[in-house]
């Protein structure tokens, strides 16, 4: 039987751990080894991190904290930011990285996708899609302007991205992130409907009954990081309820 996933979101900034709301006012948020150390021994299915500032800043991410988190844990280690070039990627991957995001730099340079997966194969390759919810439709956004990406048409991209060889998608509702008022299930929908890769749905969640809607209504992998960081829930709790709730998680 398939299992659903539980995926922390940890954000990087000068070294250490931030958290914020619709991409702004980013708290501190503890240490990256030791908060990963702590999600892999509480049964995360795997871990993503984002060097938020390096596409911004037009520099590599932080490796070494990609390395120091990777010595930490056992499970699938997703990474990103800053990661414009097969080069950078590789320094990645020898870093402890299984798996690389891209967002704003595949779409400054979309062949970077296809680069990618020729290399470390479609499972590898990430692509990150953020999307306003400020219409019935929503719009692809830029973190680096705060403004709409393109055309804005974030159906379109994800499809494209995956015809140029993406094998997942991390689907990110900004207008959500951090708010804890409800993961975005019209847009997983929407998203579920265009496209056959897995979806990794994050920005909203806040309560337990957030996350049993989820993947109720389809959602098999969840994204969480405010949930984890400033609350009193640990992924032991969280993955407990979701299989009483008749969930499949892995153990």
């Amino acid at each position: 039987m398939p299992q659903n996933r539980i995926i922390p979101s940890l954000l990087l900034r000068g070294g250490r751990l931030v958290k914020g709301e619709g991409f702004r006012d980013h708290r501190d948020a503890g240490a990256p080894p030791s908060t990963a150390r702590a999600h892999n021994a509480q049964g995360a299915d795997e871990l993503v991190v984002l060097d938020i500032d390096a596409n911004r800043e037009a520099r590599a991410p932080d490796l070494e904290i990609f390395r120091a988190i990777a010595s930490e844990i056992q499970i699938p280690l997703t990474v990103g930011g800053g990661v414009r070039d097969v080069a950078t990627a590789r320094q990645a991957m020898d870093a402890g990285a299984d798996k690389i995001m891209v967002t704003t730099t595949a779409l400054d340079r979309p062949e970077l996708i296809t680069e990618l997966a020729e290399l470390f194969g479609r499972q590898a390759v990430v692509l990150g899609v953020d999307v306003l919810l400020n219409d019935d439709a929503g719009t692809l956004f830029d973190h680096r302007t705060g403004k709409t990406a393109g055309t804005g048409d974030w159906l379109g991209w994800m499809r494209d991205g995956i015809r140029r060889g993406a094998g997942e998608i991390r689907l990110m509702a900004v207008d959500r992130e951090g708010a804890r008022s409800g993961l975005a299930l019209d847009l997983h929908a929407r998203a579920r409907t265009s496209v056959n890769v897995p979806i990794i749905l994050e920005g909203g969640a806040g309560t337990l009954d957030h996350l049993t809607q989820a993947m109720a209504a389809g959602a098999d992998s969840l994204a969480l990081g405010t949930m984890l960081v400033f609350s009193d829930n640990n992924l032991v709790k969280l993955k407990r309820v979701l299989a009483q709730a008749g969930h499949p998680m892995r153990p």
